[in-house]
């Protein structure tokens, strides 16, 4: 864990010259080697060597973190700086459905990643952008990401409900959540020659209907992470205040709240998408 983060520089490695000790740096968690056939064409997220800090190596969730250089980017705000990841991941799930101009959108989730998702799509330009949670306080905070409606599950057949406001005509479906359920039922409102990416990792094992995809031509793609270009595409977004912390949908908690944070966000009671933790 600890893998969205920020943090000073408070020493440096051998060699290192671009930053100072005091310098305030966001860094990119996923560490690739930049030689295999999947880096060079630049889809770091899929190197054969991929690393990533907070999984693969200690994370942020501590007082000092050792990080290459090369990982390291300056930001001016730590709070705003800390959103780039999860905000790279939106940026790369909007890329893997290929959301255009007028596309109707549905995003399946509203935690961070759903909300990053949204906002991705809104910024391509996207027609309808339809959120679909069971947690009607986060479906309100949807509304400053860019959804056009929101939806309940527990209140509304959504698969019918976003047939009727879309007219039937839904090119892109993502799936934030990755339950049996949402993943089914992304399926079943996408359009003829719709594409439905899977970026939620909830459950493994999913029954999905092949008869339905192969008649309707729906394509169905997986998201992780992100590559350097959606880190780099997130970076620029934060810093020109395109996306901005706000404590309506953010709550920063020191981290021996950790606990307590994480309890929230597993039994859903959680009101704020994205909880922060401060050392």
């Amino acid at each position: 864990m600890g893998h969205e983060f920020t943090g000073e520089v408070v020493e440096l490695g051998e060699g290192v010259a671009e930053f100072q000790q005091g310098d305030l740096v966001v860094v990119n968690p996923l560490i690739s080697c930049g030689h295999c056939k999947m880096c060079k064409r630049g889809d770091q997220q899929n190197c054969s060597r991929r690393s990533i800090i907070g999984i693969h190596h200690p994370g942020a969730f501590a007082e000092y973190i050792k990080v290459p250089a090369s990982a390291c980017f300056p930001v001016r705000d730590a709070l705003a700086g800390a959103l780039v990841e999860p905000l790279a991941c939106g940026i790369r799930a909007v890329e893997q459905a290929k959301v255009s101009l007028d596309d109707n959108v549905v995003v399946f989730g509203a935690g961070i990643i759903g909300l990053f998702s949204l906002k991705a799509a809104s910024l391509r330009g996207a027609g309808q952008l339809i959120l679909i949670d069971t947690n009607d306080e986060r479906l309100e905070r949807g509304k400053a990401f860019g959804a056009t409606h929101t939806l309940n599950p527990k209140n509304v057949d959504v698969v019918e409900k976003v047939r009727e406001i879309t007219g039937g005509s839904v090119e892109k479906v993502i799936d934030a959540v990755g339950l049996p359920a949402t993943r089914q039922q992304g399926i079943a409102m996408a359009e003829s020659g719709g594409r439905v990416v899977f970026i939620g990792l909830h459950e493994d094992d999913t029954v999905i209907p092949g008869n339905v995809i192969v008649r309707k031509e729906i394509e169905i793609v997986g998201s992780f992470s992100y590559s350097d270009q959606n880190f780099a595409q997130g970076l620029s977004l934060i810093e020109k205040n395109a996306v901005v912390p706000d404590a309506s949908w953010l709550h920063v908690r020191p981290l021996e709240e950790g606990k307590s944070s994480f309890d929230e966000q597993i039994d859903g009671s959680a009101q704020y998408p994205k909880i922060m933790l401060s050392v």
